[in-house]
């Protein structure tokens, strides 16, 4: 009789663990709720950390863009590079003036072949451009917001059908090269995390 009343006393501690454990779900569940609203709510009040240098140099409404120093072999390159730079910063709201400064020097340009197919002739070549450039605050006294000086950008386009993308002219990949330099030249200067 001893072993029948040791089983059912242990059925019944397991019973009741279990119904302990549903009686308190529900207010475990209900503090889960409230500190995850909490979070929610702080996340919300207090921002996720972004901020836009905008928001920092608001007080920046123009740009000032000098002409490009080229020291590559590429001829007119600093003049197509200008312009797109000029049209990014329009494209932020930035127009023409003088409360700021953005200089550039082209350091290098080289046009390599990336992949060769039949004969050794290349299918796939990379464009890369180097730079150094240098964004000033000229209204709170030149303050330098942004100085790189080896800031280097890869283009790399196919000259063949089949390959995943189509094929680019020399002239085609080197504009968009220009583009997206310009954009993430630009959008670094403007934006910040």
């Amino acid at each position: 009789m001893d072993r029948k009343s040791v089983k059912t006393v242990k059925y019944s501690d397991k019973r009741d663990f279990g119904a302990s454990i549903h009686k308190q779900a529900p207010s475990h569940n209900f503090y889960l709720f409230c500190l995850t609203s909490l979070l929610i709510i702080c996340l919300i009040l207090c921002g996720c950390g972004y901020k836009t240098k905008s928001d920092l140099l608001g007080h920046i409404e123009s740009v000032s863009i000098p002409p490009i120093t080229n020291n590559s072999n590429e001829y007119a390159l600093e003049e197509d590079l200008v312009k797109a730079i000029r049209q990014e910063f329009s494209n932020k709201g930035w127009g023409e003036g003088t409360d700021s400064l953005f200089s550039a020097t082209i350091i290098d340009y080289r046009v390599e072949p990336k992949t060769l197919g039949r004969n050794n002739q290349p299918e796939q070549y990379t464009i890369i451009l180097t730079l150094s450039f240098m964004f000033q605050d000229v209204k709170r006294g030149n303050k330098i917001i942004r100085n790189e000086k080896n800031y280097t950008k890869y283009y790399d386009f196919y000259v063949v059908e089949g390959r995943g993308k189509p094929p680019e002219t020399l002239k085609q990949a080197k504009d968009n090269l220009i583009r997206e330099t310009s954009q993430d030249i630009v959008s670094s200067i403007v934006e910040e995390w």
